[in-house]
């Protein structure tokens, strides 16, 4: 009988030690990896808008306490169309960065610390804006209803620094395992480039880890997250929305979820080969699925 509880701890202890993977790519200098990313987003009423990205990894300097990253999106195309207004404001989204390289404090385990050159970016991001606006309007011009410094609020809203290192940090990303030490059952939470708090389970198979994100907020949280959205894309029915939020939240008509799948495929030099990953995304009623590809060049 002891015999039998000591080989099944051995074997639950062998069976711990290869279901977990420590993420840390090898930074050497001048290295540099080339990802293309291709993005296949559903919208209501919209046909299927599919957008692609070369980005390039580079480790521009190694450094006594870390390393300095490049990054810089190369190649941005997109094949939705002028009645497609959403699909149009995605990609207007994504070609806001092309050409525009990101300068990234790391530690030497490849973990973003903060963008070094980031007046330098957002200063091309802003004229980057102008340039693609003035673009839309001309193929699309039923953009033209909503006024030009709205337009261009709408397509750079993101463009903050805490928000860049979210979408290089979270799902997706080449660089969202650096750091980690994984294990099968481990959890951790996050804050999403959109603001909403996830929670995170991980998974490992050898080189391979699966994450699984669902939303984590609670009610009051929930509360101020639908107010914020309603103040945002309809202001003038947010006091009436604030005053009846348990109304409004029970009748689910402006219920918020997102979940999130993604599969990592990592290399024995500690960088990532390919990722696939799929998120679902319900907000005031509408469903929208976006479904991406990552593979090294």
């Amino acid at each position: 009988m002891k015999k039998t509880v000591l080989l099944s701890v051995m074997l639950m202890a062998a069976f711990a030690a290869k279901a977990q993977l420590k993420v840390a790519p090898k930074i050497m200098m001048g290295d540099e990896k080339s990802y293309v990313t291709t993005s296949v987003i559903n919208m209501p009423g919209q046909k299927p808008v599919t957008i692609t990205e070369e980005t390039t990894y580079k480790v521009a300097e190694v450094l006594s306490e870390g390393c300095v990253l490049s990054v810089e999106n190369t190649k941005v195309t997109s094949d939705a169309t002028a009645d497609n207004v959403a699909g149009q404001l995605i990609a207007a989204t994504q070609e806001l960065m092309m050409g525009v390289e990101i300068r990234l404090a790391a530690d030497m385990e490849g973990v973003p610390q903060r963008i070094l050159n980031f007046d330098e970016v957002k200063k091309k991001i802003t004229t980057a804006a102008d340039v693609l606006i003035d673009k839309m309007l001309k193929t699309a011009p039923q953009l033209a209803q909503m006024p030009k410094e709205a337009l261009k609020a709408q397509i750079t809203e993101n463009a903050t620094q805490e928000n860049m290192l979210k979408s290089l940090t979270n799902g997706a990303s080449p660089l969202a395992l650096n750091g980690k030490t994984i294990m099968t059952g481990a959890q951790d939470e996050y804050v999403n480039d959109q603001s909403l708090k996830m929670k995170r389970m991980y998974f490992v198979n050898g080189n391979k880890v699966t994450t699984n994100s669902t939303m984590n907020m609670s009610k009051d949280e929930m509360k101020q997250l639908i107010i914020d959205t309603v103040t945002k894309m309809a202001p003038d029915q947010a006091e009436m929305i604030k005053q009846n939020i348990d109304q409004v939240m029970a009748s689910g008509m402006v219920k918020i979820d997102m979940k999130e799948t993604v599969v990592y495929d990592m290399q024995d030099d500690g960088w990532v080969k390919n990722i696939t990953s799929e998120t679902t995304n319900e907000s005031m009623g509408q469903n929208i699925t976006m479904k991406a590809t990552v593979s090294l060049k």
